[in-house]
């Protein structure tokens, strides 16, 4: 496990993630059982989705069916799980997509 040296500043902590994430905001529809959420995304990769935290997102491993909004183009739907939950919102997992159609869908609708 990575852990700063006594005299390292967090800023100067570079992110280790193995996919890149691009800012978006698009909207974006969570649909967790007869629930149905209108949210905003923060940012999105090949793998995943972070949206901001404006309702209680369902616990982190409850499946999802998400339908992104890019500006321009028409929806993407996703099947995903929730992966992490955070102060500013919760990261979404895609299942059941390849990643050639993930990263496609998401890079070539990026801002």
């Amino acid at each position: 496990m990575w852990s700063p040296g006594r005299d390292a500043k967090l800023s100067n902590v570079q992110e280790h993630r193995r996919y890149a994430r691009v800012a978006a905001t698009w909207p974006v529809i969570v649909r967790t059982g007869d629930r149905l959420l209108h949210l905003q995304t923060v940012n999105l990769s090949a793998h995943g989705v972070k949206v901001g935290l404006d309702a209680a997102l369902p616990p982190v491993g409850t499946s999802a069916h998400l339908r992104l909004e890019p500006p321009d183009a028409p929806p993407v739907e996703v099947e995903a799980i929730v992966w992490r939950a955070d102060d500013d919102g919760s990261a979404f997992f895609f299942v059941g997509t390849s990643h050639v159609e993930s990263e496609h869908a998401v890079t070539s609708h990026a801002e």
